[in-house]
């Protein structure tokens, strides 16, 4: 009887065995529907965030056209394909394909006046399509800015650098800094200012002064603390530097000097000059009319190094020997003073060539004009300038000062002068010169 019931023991099993396979793929195709669906998603979400970017970079095109405008109002001279302010107004919608893109985009582009009195608009531009899934509800970017009516020579001007000085360095020093000094650390940088000599100076980054002098042969990234630290701390001094230039055309050119440099030197003299008379606050005082009030001044100038203080000592780059290439000469002065606060005076002359009025001798211009605006401060001597706009004669420096240019002439000829800073004709720097020796 055993032996007849085994076969029916193996068929029972073989039916279990199919049961359990169907219920397997059952399993699986309910898993690979939901993995589909999920897909499906997947491809919808990537769709999604592929539109959306483009959809950005259409609104962010749309809003730099806008602001693409070169006048203000379009005149009989404005060609046709330029753009004015006055084109900035508001567009019907339309519709954008871009190459390889899975859907149409719809741009509309609102313009409104600004709420308050300022001249300007506000300018909103709504991007919207439908994705992949065809939902009631399209998707959309939309981007408001508001744009200034502001002649657009001006958006030109703030990419110049000063003229009395560079832009800020990226690294944050202060810009009276030379470029090439080495930043030693967030507080101090080191400069030589002459690769023949081992004269060291060091400068506090965030005020541009002088605060160490030494003298050390060793290359400025090599110095180790200890030798930083002998050097920091040993001086106080104001910093003075700029380029000098040379034409002999006639009439000399201010723009674009030719002439090859000179041997040269720097020298302090004294001189007499109106300064503004200062208030309390340090202000400039004026009179009943609103002219500023100056008062007679004699400057006592720097000696060099060993001498009564203030003291001074200057480097340049000058040619040892003619004729040569070299076209500009580099030059940087430091006034020396034992205090911590401190001013000085002076007129600053250049030495070691012949100066005269003959055409063997040479005549020296200082680039200087009231690039400031001030107006009322620029007298007919020429010596009322503030600082910075190079004086014929310094008065109670107490800063550095940078781009003090000058140009040397032929002595027969005389010191060019420049068109003014005119923004709407594209004069953008006063390369005006005014005549200092002999």
């Amino acid at each position: 009887m055993a032996r007849l019931a085994l076969p029916h023991r193996r068929r029972t099993q073989r039916g279990v065995t199919l049961i359990e396979a169907l219920v397997a793929l059952l399993v699986m195709s309910f898993g690979m529907l939901a993995l589909v669906g999920l897909m499906s998603n997947l491809r919808l979400g990537a769709d999604i965030a592929k539109q959306r970017s483009e959809a950005m970079r259409i609104a962010r095109a749309a809003l730099a056209e806008v602001r693409d405008y070169s006048e203000l109002t379009r005149t009989a001279s404005t060609p046709a394909t330029a753009h004015t302010f006055d084109d900035i107004i508001s567009k019907p919608a339309v519709d954008i394909t871009p190459p390889d893109s899975n859907t149409t985009y719809t741009v509309t582009r609102t313009v409104q006046p600004l709420p308050t009195a300022g001249t300007g608009v506000s300018v909103r531009v709504h991007v919207s399509w439908v994705d992949r899934a065809g939902s009631a509800t399209a998707q959309f970017v939309t981007l408001d800015t508001v744009i200034a009516k502001a002649d657009p020579v001006f958006r030109a001007v703030v990419g110049l650098a000063p003229q009395n000085g560079r832009i800020a360095d990226t690294s944050g020093r202060n810009p009276a800094i030379p470029g090439d000094a080495l930043k030693y650390d967030k507080q101090l940088s080191l400069y030589r200012p002459s690769s023949l000599g081992s004269t060291i100076w060091v400068f506090n980054n965030l005020s541009g002064a002088l605060v160490g002098r030494c003298s050390n042969s060793t290359a400025l990234a090599d110095l180790t603390q200890s030798e930083v630290n002998q050097c920091n701390g040993t001086a106080t001094g104001h910093l003075l530097r700029g380029t000098v230039r040379f034409s002999n055309t006639d009439p000399a050119n201010p723009t674009l000097p030719e002439a090859t440099a000179l041997r040269l030197d720097l020298d302090f003299q004294g001189g007499s000059y109106a300064m503004p008379r200062l208030d309390a606050a340090g202000l400039p005082m004026r009179d009943s009319a609103g002219v500023i009030l100056t008062d007679s001044y004699t400057a006592t100038p720097p000696t060099p190094v060993g001498g009564t203080q203030p003291n001074f000592e200057c480097f340049n780059d000058s040619p040892t020997g003619s004729p040569g290439t070299q076209t500009a000469v580099n030059y940087a002065c430091v006034i020396f003073q034992s205090t911590g606060a401190f001013s000085w005076s002076g007129k600053v002359v250049l030495t070691g060539f012949p100066t005269g009025t003959a055409s063997t001798n040479y005549r020296v211009c200082r680039y200087s004009a009231d690039y400031n605006g001030s107006g009322d401060m620029y007298t007919a001597d020429k010596k009322a300038l503030d600082n910075s706009e190079h004086p014929e004669v310094y008065g109670r420096v107490n800063g550095p000062l940078i781009g003090q240019n000058f140009l040397v002439i032929r002595g027969d000829r005389t010191c060019p002068t420049a068109p003014a800073v005119d923004l709407a004709n594209g004069v953008f720097a006063d390369y005006s010169t005014v005549q200092l020796q002999p």
